[in-house]
């Protein structure tokens, strides 16, 4: 009877160990179907293309009535008849402007907690109409015309790589061409907002931005190979390596796109290791004893734009304030300025290098300096250079140098504001919408057979950033600083050191 007991006992207890184990473990198989096979798709995956949130109409922002077409008789491409009367240079008649910026942003379309503000504040299309109607005068709305066209003409002529450029030379020489012309192709696609993820140009800012991060050296963060010729004052490379790092640092600030974040940190980088101790840079970024203020220039504007995007590479607010003395040194009197210095003699190449000197020292936050005021003085004076003249005076070698002096002049001089403003955009922008090509870009004099030549591309790139130029970056009357807020998500953990 007892044993009989026992074995009773002993099933129930084989019974419900049984029921416990078939339980715990269709529990087990149920928590590993959910997590194993469901927590995948909710993962966000990262995708190595450059892309950014899609693009949806602010509900909140009220719609704008499209800029107004201008009257019959405004038509003309001529300057107007009557000419604003020039006053002193003290006198600014935009300081009181009521253009009301408030609320604007550079992705305000964009469904991204990313919110610029500052210099890049003209890149939303509600900006950007406000801007084009306050600084464009009459001229507003067919520099936008001409700035469209030249856009699509520089989609047509990508090349398959991505790249903008002639030939198929895979040289040193080549290779910085490229990043030079491709580097200022993106910049103005940036300047009118467009991103990866553009509806029109999307996939021509994306191919573009590859190229230049599939170029990059990783080691030393350069995009464009250099000479091993020590002391090598003909290599280009700085020029090309810069204007990459000034497009990539506006990409990033404009889409905060993570596989941007190392790269524009590597090539700033470069820049403010390869600065000068007396603040300027020669062509390898080699501490030379001579230095270049046309290459300056160039590392002035990438540096800015790293600092408006917050990049965290070190030393970019100090290099920034070390180039203003080297802008200084280059000084030659009466607001002209060298092109090189540190040679047995000054280069004498004064006559457009003023527009460069000039906005380094406004993008760098110098804008009352003597050299400053100076070189305004001198650009007062001077008259904008006409399509036929300018080409003649810089002659077939160096055929995108006018461009060149549009793009550093224009700037300059719009940074100031003023009667003079108004007095240059109305010969400026009449003179280069009339001299665009039908097929929307702008070709040298020389170039008349129809091939495309780097020239052209040039050319077409610094005509459509001079007339950006009332969008593009906020004009320094206007008070932007240099204090830009760190970007932060909002979900980011903060620790406090103590």
């Amino acid at each position: 009877m007892s044993a009989r007991r026992n074995r009773k006992r002993g099933r129930v207890r084989i019974s419900g160990a049984l029921i416990s184990f078939v339980l715990h473990a269709g529990i087990i198989l149920l928590l590993v179907k959910v997590l194993v096979f469901r927590a995948p798709k909710e993962e966000r995956a990262i995708d190595v293309r450059v892309v950014e949130h899609h693009i949806q109409e602010q509900e909140h922002v009220e719609k704008e009535k499209p800029v107004e077409e201008q009257p019959a008789g405004e038509e003309s491409m001529e300057a107007p008849a009557e000419v604003l009367p020039e006053e002193t240079w003290t006198q600014d008649s935009m300081l009181e402007s009521e253009l009301d910026l408030s609320g604007l942003d550079a992705v305000a379309n964009l469904e991204s907690p990313l919110v610029l503000k500052g210099l890049m504040v003209g890149r939303s299309e509600t900006a950007r109409r406000k801007m084009l109607r306050e600084f464009g005068g009459r001229y507003g709305s067919q520099a936008e015309k001409a700035v469209l066209k030249g856009l699509d003409w520089l989609q047509k002529n990508q090349r398959e790589d991505g790249a903008w450029g002639v030939g198929n030379s895979r040289s040193m020489t080549a290779k910085q061409e490229r990043a030079r012309l491709t580097g200022l192709a993106l910049l103005c696609y940036l300047a009118h907002g467009e991103t990866a993820q553009s509806e029109k140009y999307g996939e021509t800012v994306r191919r573009g931005i590859q190229y230049l991060l599939n170029e990059q050296n990783q080691k030393s963060g350069s995009f464009v190979p250099f000479s091993k010729t020590v002391g090598s004052h003909d290599d280009i490379g700085v020029y090309g390596h810069a204007i990459s790092t000034y497009a990539l640092c506006e990409a990033y600030a404009m889409t905060r796109m993570p596989m941007l974040k190392e790269p524009v940190e590597k090539a700033v980088k470069l820049i403010v290791d390869g600065q000068q101790k007396k603040g300027g840079w020669d062509h390898r970024y080699q501490h030379e004893k001579w230095s270049d203020l046309s290459v300056g220039g160039w590392q002035v504007q990438a540096l800015r734009a790293a600092q408006a995007a917050a990049v965290s590479t070190p030393g970019i607010r100090a290099a920034l304030k070390k180039s203003v003395p080297f802008v200084q040194g280059m000084h030659a009197g009466e607001g002209k300025f060298y092109y090189r210095l540190g040679n047995k003699t000054p280069n004498g190449d004064l006559d457009y290098m003023t527009g460069v000197a000039v906005l380094c020292m406004q993008l760098a936050g110098s804008n009352e300096v003597a050299e400053v005021k100076a070189g305004l003085e001198y650009l007062r004076d001077a008259e904008c250079t006409d399509w036929d003249e300018g080409w003649e005076k810089t002659g077939r070698n160096k055929s995108f140098n006018i461009a060149y002096e549009w793009y550093y002049n224009t700037q300059a001089i719009f940074q100031k504001g003023g009667s003079k403003w108004q007095s240059w955009n109305n010969k400026f922008a009449p003179m280069l919408i009339k001299a665009q090509d039908d097929s929307g870009a702008w070709k040298p004099p020389s170039e008349t057979d129809g091939a495309l030549t780097k020239d052209i591309i040039y050319t077409t790139e610094f005509c459509c950033l001079s007339l950006q130029v009332y969008y593009r970056i906020l004009p320094s009357f206007k008070k932007a600083v240099l204090k830009e807020r760190p970007f932060e998500f909002e979900n980011d953990v903060k620790i406090t050191v103590r």
